[in-house]
C-alpha cells in the first residue's frame, strides 16, 4: 500500500492525538488536584514552619505556585488559539470563523495578562477612588459584591454567550460540545462563587449552620473556585488542541 507523501521533509513525528490529549488532560487535572492538596496540607495545615513556604503553596494568593500554573496554562490556550487563527487566515475560509478565532485568541491572551497582573482587581479598586458623582463610581458603589464584577460581569457574559454560539456552530462533534458546556459551566460557577465571596455576609450562613469558622469557609471556597477555573482552562486547552489537530493533521515548521 502506497503511503501518502508528506510535505514536511525527512524529519517527521507522528503523534497519536487521542492518546496525547487524554494524557495531557489527566496530567493537568492531577497537577490541579495536587495544588489543592498542597494548599490544604502545607499551607492550611501549617506543616511548613516558614510562612514564606506556606504562602508559596497558598492557592488563594496571586504570587504562589497555583497562580503561576494558571497563568501559564491560560497563555498556552491563547497560543493554540493564535495558531488556529493563523491556519484559518491562511486557508481564506469563512470570514465569521476567522473573526471568531481572532476574538477568542485576543480574549484568552487578555485573560493570561489579567491573571498575571491582577488587571480586573486593580481596575475595580481604582473605580472606588473616582469622583463620587461619576457614573462608574456610582455603579460600583451600588453593586453588592466586588467592584470588578460591576465593571466586567456584562462583558464576560457577552463573550461567554458568543463563545457558546460560535463554538457550538463550529465544533459539531459530541465530545467537543460536552467540553464546551462543561468549561463554560465551570467558569460560571467560579464567577458565582466569587460573587458570594464579595458579599458582606457571603459565606456566613454556611459557616453558622455547620459551626465552621468564617476564615475556613472563605479560604476553602476560594480554593474550590481556583480549582474550577484551572479545570475549565484545561478543558479549553484540550478542546482547542483537538480541533487544531483535526483541522491541521499535518503541521510543518520550516527554518530558513
Amino acid at each position: 500500500m502506497t503511503q501518502p507523501q508528506s510535505s514536511c521533509g525527512p524529519l517527521q513525528i507522528t503523534i497519536d492525538t487521542r492518546l496525547l490529549l487524554w494524557v495531557l488532560l489527566s496530567s493537568l487535572i492531577a497537577i490541579e488536584l495536587l495544588l489543592v492538596f498542597l494548599d490544604l496540607y502545607v499551607n492550611w495545615g501549617k506543616t511548613a514552619d516558614s510562612a514564606a513556604i506556606r504562602r508559596m503553596f497558598n492557592i488563594t494568593r496571586e504570587d504562589g505556585l497555583a497562580s503561576w500554573f494558571a497563568v501559564t496554562q491560560t497563555f498556552v490556550v491563547a497560543l493554540v488559539l493564535w495558531a488556529i487563527f493563523a491556519v484559518s487566515a491562511r486557508d481564506q475560509g469563512n470570514r465569521l470563523q476567522r473573526f471568531g478565532w481572532l476574538l477568542l485568541a485576543v480574549f484568552f491572551t487578555y485573560m493570561a495578562i489579567d491573571d498575571g497582573a491582577m488587571v480586573h482587581e486593580r481596575l475595580g479598586t481604582a473605580s472606588k477612588n473616582l469622583d463620587e458623582d461619576s457614573l462608574i463610581s456610582q455603579m460600583t458603589g451600588a453593586f453588592p459584591s466586588y467592584a470588578w464584577q460591576a465593571l466586567f460581569l456584562l462583558p464576560l457574559t457577552c463573550i461567554g454567550m458568543f463563545m457558546l454560539w460560535f463554538l457550538w456552530r463550529t465544533l459539531t462533534d459530541k465530545v467537543s460540545r460536552i467540553g464546551i458546556i462543561a468549561a463554560l459551566g465551570l467558569f460560571g460557577i467560579a464567577v458565582a462563587m466569587d460573587y458570594i465571596e464579595g458579599l458582606e455576609h457571603g459565606y456566613k450562613p454556611l459557616a453558622d449552620t455547620y459551626g465552621w469558622s468564617g476564615s475556613s469557609v472563605q479560604h476553602f471556597a476560594k480554593s474550590i473556585e481556583e480549582f474550577l477555573e484551572m479545570l475549565a482552562m484545561s478543558l479549553w486547552l484540550v478542546i482547542f488542541l483537538r480541533h487544531f489537530a483535526r483541522w491541521t493533521p499535518e503541521f510543518c515548521v520550516h527554518f530558513r
